[in-house]
């Protein structure tokens, strides 16, 4: 899904219920409620002492943009105080109105809020009507007050959801993107592991028949030949995995692959041929009938297999021993060739032996790599059925 069509989908509230213009909307009617007061107490002919409500409403406004709950409590004081000095004092209740939406929509506690504006204004109307505690105008005047906060309030908490489900979307499309890009960087790592086990091992074994086909090819020509057709063959066999690669780069994910995987259990004794025709010692046991495996575990046992014998070639002496087995719902795999005595300890580093250990694991299998004294190990144990 692409993220600006589904950014587009996303709850908003509609314009004019969006704080912000609630809060220019709310000064704009302050500003007209003080306007009208003061002209209604200018033609009624106020004493001076009457306007003392209007100008603490007017600063209470003002002082409001930046401390909210200061500015309420003078907007209450004009309240009061008009209530009590002036003739007219609606215009100044209703700002107090007013002024408890705009600071508990800003994020003020609606109650706290409440308390301190409503029972001033409530107790001041009622002394002005003479105590009476049922005064409609007293009623009113407070139950606006709750009004005003409770819509605040109320606008707040949906701002705060909306905002909290839009987080909650780009939240879910980041883990999506991150999703993505891990499982690029795990096919990137399997693609590279295959090109190191097809790549690395068909050069080793080119690079050692044609060494066998320099030193014989005047002395003994067939042999020199031979050693050149395997290197060719070798040779085929890269441009056939890289092919096959490629090809699933390409692929549609509809199609099917008609050519016959190279990397399998059965073609290890192809793998050994290959090896011995260059020059190489090795001993094979191999159990021909391992029955139906899962695709993965035959890969792996034979990119394990092809590994350990390439290293062995590279950095072994003498003769290479290589079994393949069943051993119940395991394929064991093992590998073991002599070394030289100061031979460098790699049993941890290098990219094949990484490489085997991510494959064994891959099929919910394990690998282990010894190094007793003159000898290199390799033992992977694979699940038949792949992983679980």
């Amino acid at each position: 899904m692409d993220g600006a069509e589904s950014r587009e989908d996303w709850p908003v509230l509609v314009w004019f219920l969006r704080s912000r213009r609630l809060e220019r909307i709310v000064l704009i009617l302050c500003i007209a409620a003080l306007v009208t007061e003061f002209f209604v107490l200018v033609l009624a002919g106020e004493r001076l002492i009457g306007y003392v409500g209007l100008v603490l409403s007017a600063i209470g406004v003002l002082v409001a943009r930046a401390q909210r709950m200061l500015g309420l409590l003078i907007s209450v004081l004009g309240a009061v105080a008009a209530a009590l000095l002036s003739s007219e004092f609606v215009a100044t209740w209703t700002i107090v109105v007013f002024q408890l939406f705009s600071v508990t929509v800003r994020g003020t506690r609606a109650m706290p809020a409440l308390l301190l504006a409503a029972l001033p204004v409530y107790v001041s109307i009622v002394i002005r009507e003479g105590g009476d505690l049922q005064s409609p105008v007293a009623l009113v005047a407070t139950a606006c007050c709750a009004v005003g906060a409770s819509v605040g309030s109320a606008v707040r908490a949906q701002e705060r959801y909306l905002g909290s489900m839009r987080q909650r979307a780009l939240d879910a499309e980041a883990a999506a993107h991150l999703a993505v890009e891990r499982g690029v960087a795990a096919e990137r790592l399997r693609i590279a592991r295959d090109l190191h086990d097809a790549v690395g091992h068909e050069i080793a074994v080119v690079n050692m028949n044609i060494g066998v086909a320099e030193v014989k090819v005047d002395s003994e020509p067939a042999a020199a030949r031979a050693a050149l057709t395997v290197a060719r063959t070798a040779l085929q066999r890269v441009l056939r995995e890289t092919q096959q690669i490629l090809d699933i780069l390409r692929r549609d994910e509809q199609a099917t692959s008609t050519v016959e995987p190279v990397a399998d259990v059965h073609h290890i004794s192809d793998l050994v041929q290959a090896m011995r025709a260059g020059g190489a010692s090795i001993t094979a046991d191999i159990e021909e009938d391992v029955g139906d495996l899962d695709a993965g575990t035959s890969a792996a046992a034979y990119r394990i297999a092809q590994e350990a014998l390439t290293n062995a070639s590279r950095h072994g002496i003498g003769t290479t021993r290589v079994s393949v087995s069943l051993d119940g719902d395991l394929v064991v795999v093992d590998v073991w060739n002599a070394r030289a005595a100061d031979a460098p300890n790699s049993a941890r580093s290098g990219y094949g032996l990484v490489g085997m250990r991510e494959r064994a694991e891959s099929v919910g299998g394990t690998l282990d790599i010894e190094q007793p004294p003159g000898a290199f190990h390799v033992r992977a144990l694979l699940s038949r059925g792949g992983p679980r």
